[in-house]
């Protein structure tokens, strides 16, 4: 039996546009039994995610907490000066993606935006 299973499922509908996409039942497994699971309360300055506890990165699922539109919060690679920013979510939108080894952090658009960080070890 898969240690994780999840489900992502999407429609798009603008004017002439109609689209679906639906993956069901994606599983994964994973070797150790290790999470970290964070809130952040982001503000523009650069916040740096510790993942030093967690022997390899897998899966991680993030969502924004933030209720207005302007509360934009990105998360991605750092390398100890800039952060790569590669998943923006708006406020209320989630991500699902796998993690390469590395160093991560987030920031906000504008302060006091949240984000909700669940990493398993792979």
């Amino acid at each position: 039996m898969p240690d994780v299973n999840y489900t992502i499922n999407a429609q798009v509908q603008k004017g002439a546009l109609s689209q679906s996409f639906a993956a069901s039942g994606i599983t994964a497994d994973i070797a150790t039994a290790g999470m970290l699971a964070v809130t952040l309360n982001l503000g523009t300055a650069v916040t740096q995610i510790s993942t030093a506890t967690m022997g390899s990165l897998g899966l991680c699922f993030a969502r924004s907490l933030a209720t207005e539109t302007t509360h934009t919060v990105s998360f991605g690679r750092f390398d100890g000066t800039n952060l790569h920013e590669t998943v923006s979510l708006r406020a209320g939108e989630a991500a699902i993606l796998r993690l390469a080894a590395g160093n991560y952090a987030a920031n906000a658009a504008v302060g006091a935006s949240r984000l909700v960080l669940t990493v398993l070890e792979d």
